[in-house]
């Protein structure tokens, strides 16, 4: 018996659950020991995939473990002849990098070149696109997509596919056909005969008798600023040839989307092409993050800093059709991009999404500020140098 007793144990209890909180807590900080990730992709590293929309080569998506932005989904996409045609809501952007296409939205095609931006606005119903090479196969058009996925999932966003890419149908077609896809009617009957256009004359009224009329009167000044877009020609595409640079503190930019633009389609996105001048740089900001860069010719590096870099500043090396993300921090970062080629210009594309009032626009929650100009905003009359402090 006594040799009993002495074999018997209490049995460990076993621990509880850690809980929500505790498990939001081990989720932030993923999220932020995302600056220990690599920040550049280069595109040799990038393989192309053939998927039922087409060829396609993605530097970032949310299902990609070591993206520094997982929210950002941007890929490249080759067309031979054309891609699937498929429907979805809009408020994404696309860069068209070489060769001649045509994209169909809602039913009308629109021609695009290099450096043109091709939007596929926020409508009621989604937006029916797809995207035509217009040289033949010998000499495929290329574009870059750029989508903020948490915008998509707050538009309910469902994507569905309308007609299949030729090559990948050919190599699945134990799975599926493409007489399986009918033509897909991306209307409500509540929004079956709405058209922006019919907003183009819309005056606010002078005062109104409740908050309730107030968000009415803000709805109304959206479609009239989309209305505006279609009349001025920027409703699907923004002609890269019809933009002028400027020269401000961080850079030489060409603006495609900007808060102030009320001539566009979509706000949603903050967007530009900056170029740095053969063994120049740009200005010095401290930032959040959250900017996403696709260079789009030269070389060069960037230099990023900041309390999630305790080991000092971090040199980041870019080369053509590489992609680039600054991650976003508590604390924000500092970060300050150079040209290394002392005879040719380095080009990038860059672009965030515009949060606007609610979140601070550039503020966000650690401040936006520029600490050191690009030498060309230096070299100016101070007549030409900028107004706002």
């Amino acid at each position: 018996m006594a040799g009993q007793k002495e074999r018997t144990h209490v049995r460990e209890q076993e621990p509880e659950p850690a809980g929500f909180y505790e498990n939001f807590l081990e989720y932030l900080k993923i999220i932020r020991d995302r600056t220990e990730l690599p920040h550049v992709t280069k595109s040799s590293d990038v393989p192309w995939q053939v998927g039922r929309n087409g060829k396609s080569k993605y530097y970032s998506t949310p299902l990609k473990p070591d993206a520094v932005l997982p929210d950002r989904l941007v890929f490249r996409k080759t067309i031979e002849d054309r891609n699937g045609r498929h429907t979805h809501q809009g408020s994404l952007v696309i860069l068209g990098l070489k060769g001649s296409g045509e994209t169909l939205v809602d039913d009308v095609r629109h021609p695009w070149g290099p450096e043109d931006l091709i939007i596929l606005p926020i409508k009621p119903g989604g937006i029916e696109h797809q995207h035509f090479n217009m040289r033949g196969p010998d000499d495929p058009a290329e574009w870059i997509a750029f989508i903020h996925v948490p915008y998509l999932e707050e538009l309910g966003a469902e994507l569905t596919q309308n007609e299949v890419y030729k090559e990948w149908q050919e190599k699945h077609s134990h799975m599926m056909s493409a007489d399986d896809f009918e033509e897909y009617d991306d209307h409500y009957d509540l929004f079956l005969d709405f058209d922006y256009a019919d907003w183009a004359d819309y005056t606010p009224p002078e005062t109104t008798n409740s908050l309730y009329d107030d968000l009415v009167v803000l709805r109304n000044n959206y479609r009239k600023m989309v209305a505006q877009a279609q009349g001025a020609g920027n409703w699907a595409v923004i002609r890269g040839e019809d933009l002028e640079y400027e020269i401000n503190p961080q850079g030489k930019m060409k603006w495609y989307l900007h808060p102030s633009f009320e001539d566009r389609s979509m706000r949603s996105l903050l967007f530009y092409i900056q170029e740095i001048p053969p063994g120049s740089r740009s200005g010095k900001q401290h930032r959040q993050g959250g900017l996403v860069h696709y260079i789009m010719g030269g070389k060069g590096h960037t230099i990023i800093d900041g309390a999630r870099y305790p080991d000092g500043p971090k040199r980041l090396e870019w080369e053509a059709e590489d992609y680039m993300a600054i991650p976003l921090s508590p604390e924000g970062c500092q970060f300050q991009h150079f040209n290394d080629d002392p005879e040719n210009p380095a080009k990038m594309v860059v672009t965030e999404p515009s949060h606007g009032y609610e979140l601070g626009w550039l503020d966000l929650g650690c401040g936006f500020e520029q600490l050191e100009n690009c030498p060309e905003y230096d070299a100016l009359d101070d007549s030409e140098k900028s107004t706002a402090i």
